[in-house]
């Protein structure tokens, strides 16, 4: 009996320091997430590479990392680390590219341009991760080279929209609707 509960605890405690567990989400993750970005925003690709695998690791479901583009409220990152949009509803990352690409609320980017890029560099993180994090296995049209693909060009379009976040109207539009359609491209397939 005594060495089953030595073995028990000798388990958990290997389990316990194995890695993170990001289940559920929160602020672990959300933590990865700001860390893999502030690699990216310095240009160590390799670097960026390796930690969103390091993070990929613990991450059991990939829905918990694609809820951080939710609004702050609801357990996603928001636009920015500072809240900078009045509407709870819209302090979302998947809100404001939706509005971005429809040419809502560019007016007032110039004012948010830090919290853009930093939710550019956010979204590219995101990406890497998933990346990391892969298919498993190929169904149709849910492929390893289709989920490589629309996870690519979401980092891309998220570099690039950390680059002109502080561009206005077309420039903004045209990078949001970059983000937006890897975006409703790869959940047209992959989302059940």
């Amino acid at each position: 009996m005594m060495i089953a509960g030595v073995t028990l605890v000798a388990v958990f405690a290997l389990v316990s320091i194995s890695g993170p567990s990001y289940a559920g989400g929160g602020k672990d993750l959300k933590s990865a997430v700001a860390k893999v970005a502030e690699v990216i925003k310095k240009g160590d690709k390799d670097g960026a590479a390796k930690l969103a695998k390091d993070t990929a690791k613990g991450i059991e479901d990939i829905g918990d990392l694609m809820h951080l583009f939710k609004p702050r409220t609801k357990g996603g990152l928001g636009v920015g680390s500072k809240k900078v949009v009045s509407n709870d509803a819209k302090d979302g990352i998947e809100a404001m590219i939706r509005d971005f690409a429809r040419g809502d609320g560019i007016a007032g980017a110039g004012k948010i341009s830090d919290s853009l890029q930093e939710t550019g560099y956010w979204i590219a993180a995101m990406a890497e991760i998933s990346i990391a994090k892969g298919w498993d296995k190929d169904q149709g049209k849910k492929t390893k080279k289709n989920w490589n693909m629309w996870m690519v060009e979401m980092k891309d379009a998220g570099v690039e929209l950390a680059t002109v976040s502080a561009a206005k109207g077309n420039t903004l539009k045209a990078v949001a609707t970059k983000v937006n359609n890897a975006c409703n491209n790869c959940h047209s397939v992959f989302k059940d």
